[in-house]
């Protein structure tokens, strides 16, 4: 008998048993094993250097009246940080649920703060060229509500879900700057349909969307029949430090069907479509530098008919966006840049009801954002200065009838990730 064979032997079973054994004797993980949660909180004061009072209270117009705290201090042009001269403050607390084994996941985000006033707010300003009402609607809001299954490469999202238009996102620590840009106002913020993701060889990515609604419809009330939409995007990563996106989505508006909610509205049918164009690139050059570039068409801003003259406005916008991030030689010391042109050939500027009979013009809105960001630890504060230079209405500064063509504010913030 060859002893040292059958020693072998037993043990090389007791090498491929025992691990066997062992993982027979795991406990499977328990439900609440598979949760992970997290969010951050963030706090700031923005100063408008410019006096606050850009939509004075004595104005008629209902989309320079509606819902600014009394006091018509609401930089033009913002989201989430329109707010001026006030101390606010905002979130997003993330909880999600995995399971490698099946593939099923979840995802739930609730945003409170600015966040959800926007969220909450969007159907309230319905006049202001889609761009929400940043001071009005609960601090509580659910920004996204999905499951998702994994088969193989596909992944199929149902629910509600941020939008795959764009470069920046409404979560404050995945953005370079604290104010979000002009052409995110112009962006969906979410969707609510089913959504299915490819991803591809060779760093190659797919989305296909459908949905039955958006953050731009207002809501269905009996007088606005909100539409569907759909979408695809593509991506592609297959080049180190190197991230190239693009995305189309035709939001299909709504039939309006007259019954009146304002002096706007009375009498007024229309089914209006907005396509969307967006291709946005960045490259990280090194550990020290990093660059971004966005350019975003739409064909219609809105399709609300004016008081005047019972056409459209606004019916296509071109927008392009420059991003850099310099990481300087002082530890966890960041300064950030972003320029933004925005530009609307047929803007709806104003009318005889506003007092100043300009009619539809040409705007443009130019951007100039600087951002410095110290890291201590979970915390980062946070130091911003921007000016919007524009020939429109909407950036006058001082008392109704006065214009002004550059809004400066400076913004002190701080965030806390967990």
């Amino acid at each position: 008998m060859d002893i040292r064979r059958h020693l072998i032997g037993g043990l090389l079973a007791g090498a491929v048993i025992a691990p066997a054994m062992v993982q027979a004797d795991a406990p499977a993980p328990k439900w609440y094993d598979k949760l992970t949660l997290g969010g951050y909180v963030a706090t700031d004061y923005e100063f408008w250097i410019n006096q606050p009072n850009a939509y004075p209270n004595s104005n008629t117009d209902a989309e320079y009246n509606n819902s600014n705290r009394g006091d018509g201090s609401t930089v033009p042009g913002r989201v989430f940080d329109g707010d001026a001269n006030v101390l606010d403050y905002t979130g997003e607390l993330t909880l999600a649920y995995a399971d490698s084994g099946s593939g099923t996941s979840a995802n739930i985000d609730l945003l409170f703060g600015s966040l959800a006033r926007v969220i909450n707010g969007i159907n309230i300003n319905e006049y202001n060229n889609n761009v929400p009402s940043v001071t009005s609607g609960n601090d509580l809001a659910i920004g996204q509500a999905y499951v998702s299954q994994a088969f193989g490469p596909l992944t199929l999202d149902l629910g509600r879900f941020a939008t795959p238009v764009g470069y920046e996102s409404w979560n404050v620590t995945a953005n370079a700057n604290f104010s979000r840009s002009l052409t995110y106002s112009l962006e969906p913020f979410f969707q609510t349909g089913a959504k299915l993701d490819y991803a591809g060889p060779a760093g190659f990515t797919a989305s296909l969307w459908f949905d039955d609604g958006n953050s731009q419809d207002p809501e269905n009330d009996g007088v606005y029949d909100a539409g569907k939409g759909y979408g695809v995007a593509l991506g592609y990563t297959g080049i180190k430090n190197l991230a190239l996106n693009a995305e189309f989505y035709s939001n299909q508006g709504g039939l309006f069907t007259g019954a009146g909610e304002g002096t706007y509205d009375s009498g007024y049918t229309w089914f209006d479509t907005n396509d969307m164009i967006d291709v946005n690139v960045a490259y990280t050059l090194n550990d020290s530098l990093s660059f971004a570039a966005e350019y975003f068409y739409s064909t219609m801003l809105d399709g609300v008919p004016s008081a005047v003259d019972n056409t459209k406005y606004s019916p296509k916008v071109n927008a392009f966006a420059l991003y850099t991030t310099y990481n300087t030689p002082v530890k966890n010391l960041s300064v950030s840049g972003r320029f933004e042109q925005v530009d609307s050939p047929d803007a709806y500027e104003g009318g005889t009801s506003w007092g100043n009979n300009v009619g539809l013009q040409d705007l443009t809105v130019d951007s100039y954002t600087a951002t410095i960001k110290y890291l201590m630890g979970p915390v980062t504060d946070i130091l911003e200065y921007r000016a919007d230079a524009a020939n429109g209405y909407d950036f006058k500064t001082t008392t109704y009838g006065t214009k002004s063509q550059v809004d400066q504010t400076v913004t002190v913030a701080a965030t806390y990730g967990f």
